[in-house]
């Protein structure tokens, strides 16, 4: 077995996920084996590669220095089975894509469509909703997506970014909520209602907060989930008020399930979404066919 082997994958999400358990459960795996698998790592080593900070688990410089060795060696097999496939002129192939749950209809309608077509033998893998242990952004400059589109801004030399317009955002509510007859609602008439909020770390939830803190107020969730579906959900249940553009709420929107009410106040005249690859990632065939239809999405 070779240093940079399956072991350092443990350590890499022991690194990102703060602790041997939490690790454990994002592999789905038996927190036994994850440190089964470092202790072997560093008797092979004969250092130390993890230290504890009360009930936190830290990587020392010595495991950082081989997480970052694990990187660079996937980077490198990534681009390699890329150049193969393009000196092959293979159609075949797989393409991996993190997609932000609230941009999955426009994903589906204006792409995944037109690469069934063009690439039928091609496996297109979609990661969404999960914004745990790394946002999209990370996973693409991880190398374990080929490219992502998901909210910003996003600011990161490591990063080809793509920013495109979302529009507004708005408060989505159900026909039958208090607010549905307004045509603008401000941030503090919002507070007084039950609010869904999706988790800290994604993007679109930021922007949320950012606009509460703008307007000086503290917003407490009634619920939370992490999927934009199941937000649009709740709200169509009229238990609550979510926040989204009208775009990512077009389907619910149509249908008379709910109503976008655009917020009064300066942040949320505008939102921004951002495509985003690796600098110096060459995409294959399928997967540059992917990213230019990306570029059309709105």
């Amino acid at each position: 077995m070779t240093l940079l082997d399956k072991r350092a994958l443990y350590l890499l999400e022991i690194g990102s996920c703060g602790g041997i358990r939490a690790a454990a459960e994002h592999l789905h795996v038996n927190p036994s084996v994850v440190s089964r698998q470092v202790r072997s790592l560093e008797r092979d080593l004969n250092m130390a590669l993890l230290e504890r900070h009360g009930r936190h688990v830290r990587l020392t410089e010595a495991g950082q220095l081989v997480v970052e060795g694990f990187l660079a060696q996937r980077r490198l097999n990534a681009e390699l089975g890329d150049t193969l496939s393009r000196l092959r002129n293979l159609q075949a192939g797989k393409v991996v894509v993190s997609v932000g749950d609230g941009f999955v209809d426009s994903f589906i309608t204006y792409v995944m469509k037109r690469v069934a077509e063009q690439y039928p033998d091609v496996l297109i893998d979609i990661k969404t909703g999960i914004y745990y242990p790394r946002e999209p952004h990370e996973m693409v400059a991880n190398d374990e997506v080929d490219m992502a589109i998901t909210y910003g801004p996003i600011s990161d030399p490591r990063l080809i970014v793509h920013s495109f317009e979302r529009g507004p955002l708005c408060a989505l509510v159900a026909p039958s909520h208090p607010l549905a007859e307004k045509r603008s609602v401000t941030p503090d008439e919002l507070v007084m209602h039950k609010l869904i909020f999706l988790p800290d770390v994604s993007g679109s939830q930021q922007f949320v907060n950012a606009l509460f803190a703008a307007s000086g107020l503290l917003a407490t969730p009634a619920y939370r989930c992490n999927l934009h579906s199941v937000a649009r959900r709740l709200a169509c249940a009229g238990i609550g008020v979510s926040f989204m553009t009208a775009a990512a709420a077009r389907g619910e929107i149509e249908e008379g399930l709910l109503r976008a009410i655009p917020i009064r106040h300066p942040f949320a005249e505008s939102s921004q979404g951002n495509l985003v690859r690796r600098v110096g990632r060459r995409l294959s065939p399928a997967a540059d066919y992917l990213w230019k239809l990306m570029l059309t999405i709105r």
